[in-house]
This record gives C-alpha cells, sequence and structure tokens, in this order.
C-alpha cells in the first residue's frame, strides 16, 4: 500500500510548478521531497518526472497520476471530515438558547447524566430591530 502522503506531496508539486516552492509549501527540505518521489516512482515502478541537470517537471503520466492523486487525497478528507462529524454527532449534545440562564441551569444537569458524552452550549444573540 502507498503512504498517502505521497500522493499529497506530488499534487503539491503539480500545483506549485517546482521542487522548490512545493518544499516550501510543504515545510519540508527538497532532498526529502526527491527522495519521496523517488520511492513514489519506486512503488509504482513508473517514470513521474522529466529530470535535468537544475530541473525536475512531471511528464505526462506525472500529470495524469497527481490528477488522480488529488482527487485520492480529497476523498481522504472527505473521509476524515465524514468520521469526525459521524463521532461528534453520536458523542455530544448541543444545546442552544436565546437566554443565559437555561444555559448555566441545564448543562450541568446534562454533564451529570450523560457523563460519556460532551456538552455543546451556545447563547443565541438577540436580533436587532
Amino acid at each position: 500500500m502507498i503512504d498517502i502522503n505521497l500522493f499529497e506531496q506530488l499534487t503539491v508539486i503539480a500545483k506549485c510548478g517546482t521542487l522548490s516552492a512545493a518544499s516550501d509549501e510543504l515545510h519540508i527540505s527538497q532532498p526529502a521531497l526527491s527522495k519521496s518521489m523517488k520511492k513514489l516512482e519506486n512503488l509504482l515502478n513508473i517514470t513521474l518526472f522529466e529530470r535535468s541537470k537544475n530541473k525536475i517537471t512531471l511528464n505526462e503520466t506525472g500529470k495524469l497520476t497527481a490528477e488522480l492523486a488529488l482527487s485520492l487525497v480529497r476523498q481522504e478528507y472527505e473521509l476524515i471530515e465524514r468520521i469526525t462529524a459521524f463521532h461528534q454527532s453520536n458523542s455530544t449534545i448541543s444545546f442552544v438558547s436565546n437566554a443565559p440562564v437555561p444555559i448555566y441551569d441545564i448543562v450541568p444537569i446534562l454533564n451529570s447524566h450523560f457523563s460519556n458524552m460532551s456538552v455543546s452550549s451556545q447563547l443565541l444573540e438577540k436580533k436587532k430591530t
């Protein structure tokens, strides 16, 4: 299985256009990024880049791989968001009020009766007319 971070790094290279700009955005050194991309090429057993003395650019296969990787990375973020939202909906009681007193009275009661869940409260502001 290929580490998703390798695909994420590839998408940043495609977006930034250069290894230097991508390494700055990713906050990793150029040699580390270059090594990661070589590892990805080895895992896929294909060449993703055209390499010259002082330049590295995506070849056509690299461009397609970066495009597909972007879709994969987006799916990963969506997966994490959905799992987190599901977990939160099953472990958090949300309480909204337009007056502070009910919140101060009810939140401790909810905490004592539902100790395995977190309680989130929000005080709505009055609309100005």
